[in-house]
């Protein structure tokens, strides 16, 4: 990486799906703020531009991994909030991932072997990462190696405590001894009459080609998905709020409003669902699986308000009596005469 290069790209583990801002930092997702806070102190001293004062192009390289990286790496883990919306985001990834598993999902690195066998499993995931954390930003040459290596490490933890079982083993291969027979004499003569047996070609089998790296979601997609998680943590306020978001930034996408719904209906604004889900049927009314969700929420806002019919009228789901008051009989005299009474 030289002076001017960009910053590096992590490409192994979470960090294909997910920005991976605990193996920037070296620190295992299981992390409180004191270890992640000391080992933010400890990146930002390896790359302090006074070690490198001797060398420009060195301190310009350690400069860029930590305006790029580090920094915002500690700006999310350092900060409640930030972490907690972060965290979110990286649970729902991987349920994804697990809905619709492609074949290279768990890594291969040598940093994750053994890793899913181990009865501790939990604890040797936090030793291999301590291990790799330690040596991580002793030499930015290798910087980027360690840190993917601390990636794998962190997508096998998330799917191994997410229950994934499509874990690859090596395969046990039991060699089957094959009989050594004694070949009959054969004179020269006929030796030259045999002909060299005709090879047979094995029969070509179809690889299937790599699957793509998941491209990395919106800021929409992004605040929708940290909206369904509040919504099962039943955080229905914020849920509307990343909802609100999410709908300004792509106003056309219906299960945004689905949600959005689901998220008034629960706080028991009734009104408001209802337009929410009044706007999935406009935006995709062919979508025969939003369709059913919409009608069994529908069922929940109660009785069904006036909707304007089809000539223009309004109609309801019950008569509605009209019943006109009497007119007010006046008394005699008008007003002056009300005023100072009648006189007898």
């Amino acid at each position: 990486m030289g002076a001017s290069s960009d910053v590096p790209r992590i490409n192994r583990g979470l960090a294909r799906y997910e920005s991976d801002y605990y193996a920037i930092l070296g620190v295992p997702l299981t992390a409180d703020s004191k270890g992640i806070r000391r080992s933010y102190l400890q990146a930002a001293k390896s790359l302090h531009p006074d070690r490198f004062v001797s060398n420009p192009e060195a301190a310009e390289r350690a400069n860029l991994l930590f305006a790029k990286l580090v920094s915002p790496a500690n700006e999310v883990l350092s900060k409640e909030r930030e972490r907690g919306e972060y965290e979110a985001i990286l649970r729902m990834r991987i349920k994804r991932l697990l809905e619709s598993p492609p074949a290279d999902l768990w890594p291969d690195g040598e940093a994750v072997k053994g890793l899913a066998e181990s009865p501790d499993w939990q604890e040797e995931y936090v030793r291999r990462v301590n291990r790799l954390s330690a040596e991580q930003y002793s030499s930015m040459d290798s910087m980027l190696s360690k840190t993917e290596q601390l990636s794998e490490l962190n997508l096998a933890y998330l799917l191994l405590k997410a229950g994934y079982k499509g874990i690859p083993t090596p395969a046990r291969v039991t060699a089957t001894p094959t009989p050594i027979s004694t070949p009959a004499a054969v004179s020269p003569a006929a030796a030259s009459r045999q002909s060299a047996p005709t090879p047979v070609a094995a029969p070509s089998v179809p690889t299937a080609p790599p699957q793509p790296p998941t491209s990395k979601l919106s800021p929409a997609e992004t605040r929708f998905l940290q909206a369904l998680d509040m919504i099962e943590r039943k955080q229905y306020r914020d849920a509307v709020q990343y909802l609100n978001f999410a709908i300004g930034a792509e106003p056309n996408v219906a299960r945004y409003y689905l949600h959005r719904g689901i998220a008034h209906l629960k706080q028991g604004n009734t009104g408001m669902a209802r337009a929410d889900f009044v706007q999935v049927t406009r935006l995709d009314p062919g979508n025969a699986e939003l369709m059913s969700e919409v009608r069994r929420w529908m069922q929940q806002t109660g009785p069904q308000q006036p909707v304007v019919g089809a000539a223009g009228g309004r109609q309801t789901t019950q008569a509605q009596k009209v019943v006109t008051p009497p007119p007010k009989k006046e008394k005699e005299g008008g007003f002056f005469s009300r005023l100072f009474g009648k006189k007898h």
